[in-house]
């Protein structure tokens, strides 16, 4: 955090000016990410947390490849049950 100054990495990229309390992995280890320095960084917890429920996210969408797909506009549109176009 030293060489970041103590300083929320996210929060400076943002403009802002905001006391780090925690390190994150910039890439993370679970997409291929390592522990060295260069990719480690300060930042705070609201944005550590927000970084953290996007890594989630996307991971839940590789476990599950239809998730985030768009709908095929050639497909033509879906129907409910009651013959409902969506």
């Amino acid at each position: 955090m030293a060489r970041d100054k103590y300083i929320c990495q996210a929060c400076l990229a943002a403009g802002r000016y905001t006391a780090a309390d925690e390190v994150d992995h910039i890439v993370p280890r679970a997409e291929g990410g390592t522990d060295s320095e260069n990719n480690l960084q300060a930042i705070c917890r609201p944005c550590h947390d927000v970084k953290t429920r996007a890594e989630i996210a996307r991971g839940a969408n590789r476990s599950h490849p239809r998730r985030g797909e768009k709908l095929n506009a050639d497909a033509g549109a879906q129907t409910l049950g009651g013959g409902s176009k969506v």
